[in-house]
């Protein structure tokens, strides 16, 4: 815990620090503290991700940043025109009550599958090599590479050494909270706690989007608005409706600038060259505007790819094949009807019909291109991958817009309850563990942890040569294996599929398997699959 608040007041100063620089320099008055934070956070991200192209992200990025967040922030001292800091006057006995729960629960063992397999492996290639060319031939999952990765990267060799970096996130979204007395934002903290173990940028998403409809709600729809919008799709892609909301509102209500096309032509031109170089295509993980660039990865690894994105909608319960033989009914019937997630896809259906009743009955023009928006989203996921967790935000707004009224002294009191509930869930993990897959790495509660968090370490890696590549790889998860690294998972998977990355000028590329080289494949597969778990 003590060391999560070292990162969480180190960011809060640098955040703060770089967004009272960029705000000065751009001249944007009206901010808050939370907005102050977010425009330095962008900066952050736009600097670190520049800067990965050309160089490894280590501790003189890092330090370059500290030190300029840092005169930011003595700026603002030196100024003392604190009125930004006024939402002090809200804060109460609660607010550092669930201040300390974030720090506590921030402190246990990672859990998500995607810590291991994902958000490490991204982080640590970034540290170690910057930006590398086709880096998705070595591993597909590399080359989604998200902002969010980027910005952990950035602050990983003294910082956040334990990447908790979504800890500061759900601090200063408390702060957000009782800055705008907002008290319906405090029933999804308990949700939000159960993300703050690891870098997810699931969490950031969440909170851009709530932070994004109150803004609206409230009517103070600007250009920072539309940035924020654009930020959270260039985090994970999965939000393109928010930006498609902010304009279509701006257009509506005639406050659309062409100088908002200025954050919409940077970052989006920085995203889209960021995923081009790593990925081949301009939006991971869709193959599309195929622009034949020569590190793309195979169209079989892209097909396979495609083909597990739209399995996983229905559960894995269908192959291919099979969902590819279903007509509209029986697609629709099997999704809702997928395992025990059918229950959140029939959740989906009722969230989009309660924003279709508020669309009509509420007055306001918000409302329905709220529900436009929504629709698109739906429309253009159940065709590609219509997986429930692309949905939780849906879930979010539908409860935010039915609630938003709701009086402080009945959300604090179920917001502790819940959070107290999940604290001792996380500290006593034996009911999760039991149940679910992701519980496997819950270690429950140690009293180090009151110093440092608790991390998981996974099993230990060989080294391969195949062609002119040479690698590690491990029989389960990359997480901080020496990049570049390869899962048991992926060796099957290029086996099967005849094909295997190869080094190619500073990048990858994927090339197909001479005979003898896809006997030495088996070879190293079995190898590994020998070794000691």
């Amino acid at each position: 815990m003590f060391i999560i608040l070292k990162t969480v007041i180190f960011l809060l100063i640098i955040n703060f620090g770089n967004g009272f620089l960029i705000s000065r320099f751009l001249k944007i008055k009206e901010l808050d503290f939370l907005k102050v934070s977010l425009c330095g956070m962008m900066g952050t991200i736009f600097i670190q991700t520049l800067v990965a192209f050309v160089v490894l992200i280590d501790c003189r990025v890092e330090m370059i940043l500290f030190m300029l967040g840092l005169s930011g922030f003595l700026w603002f001292i030196r100024g003392k025109d604190f009125r930004i800091l006024d939402f002090r006057k809200n804060l109460d006995f609660w607010f550092w009550m669930l201040l300390i729960l974030i720090l506590f629960l921030g402190s246990f063992s990672p859990y998500l599958y995607d810590h291991y397999s994902y958000y490490v492996p991204t982080i640590n290639y970034l540290k170690e090599t910057g930006f590398v060319k086709g880096v998705s031939n070595l591993d597909l999952l590399l080359g989604q590479t998200s902002f969010w990765h980027i910005y952990q990267a950035g602050f990983s060799d003294f910082i956040d050494v334990n990447f908790r970096i979504n800890t500061y996130v759900l601090v200063l979204f408390l702060i957000y909270i009782y800055q705008n007395k907002r008290p319906v934002f405090l029933l999804f903290f308990p949700f939000f706690l159960i993300f703050i173990q690891q870098p997810s940028p699931d969490l950031p998403i969440f909170i851009l989007t709530l932070v994004v409809f109150n803004e609206l709600i409230e009517g103070r729809n600007n250009t920072f608005i539309l940035a924020l919008s654009l930020f959270a799709f260039c985090i994970k892609p999965i939000s393109f409706w928010l930006p498609i909301l902010v304009i279509l509102e701006s257009f509506y209500s005639r406050n659309f600038k062409l100088r908002s096309l200025i954050p919409i032509f940077l970052f989006g031109l920085l995203f889209i060259v960021k995923n081009l170089w790593l990925f081949g295509f301009p939006v991971f993980p869709l193959s599309v505007l195929d622009l034949d660039i020569p590190w793309q990865p195979s169209k079989e690894i892209l097909t396979y790819s495609s083909q597990i994105g739209l399995m996983k909608s229905y559960d894995m319960a269908y192959s291919y094949q099979q969902i590819s033989e279903f007509n509209i009914w029986q697609k629709t019937y099997h999704w809702l009807m997928s395992g025990y997630k059918s229950a959140f896809n029939i959740g989906i259906i009722f969230c989009i019909a309660i924003l279709g009743f508020l669309a009509v009955k509420r007055q306001g023009m918000i409302y329905k291109l709220i529900f436009i928006s929504i629709f698109i989203k739906f429309a253009i996921l159940i065709i590609f991958s219509a997986q429930y967790r692309f949905f939780i935000d849906v879930y979010l707004i539908t409860f935010f817009l039915l609630f938003k009224d709701i009086a402080y002294n009945k959300t604090i009191v179920i917001a502790v309850f819940l959070s107290v509930l999940i604290a001792v869930l996380f500290s006593f993990p034996g009911f999760v563990k039991h149940r679910f897959h992701m519980g496997k790495w819950m270690s429950g509660f140690t009293v180090s942890q009151l110093i440092r968090p608790v991390e998981f370490h996974e099993d230990s890696y060989k080294s391969y040569q195949l062609g002119n590549l040479k690698f590690n790889a491990t029989r389960k998860l990359i997480y901080k294996t020496p990049f570049p690294a390869m899962s048991l998972y992926w060796l099957k998977t290029y086996e099967y599929y005849n094909v295997f990355p190869q080094r190619d000028k500073n990048g990858f590329v994927q090339k197909k398997l001479t005979s003898e080289e896809r006997s030495e494949l088996r070879k190293i597969i079995s190898d590994l699959e020998k070794s000691a778990p």
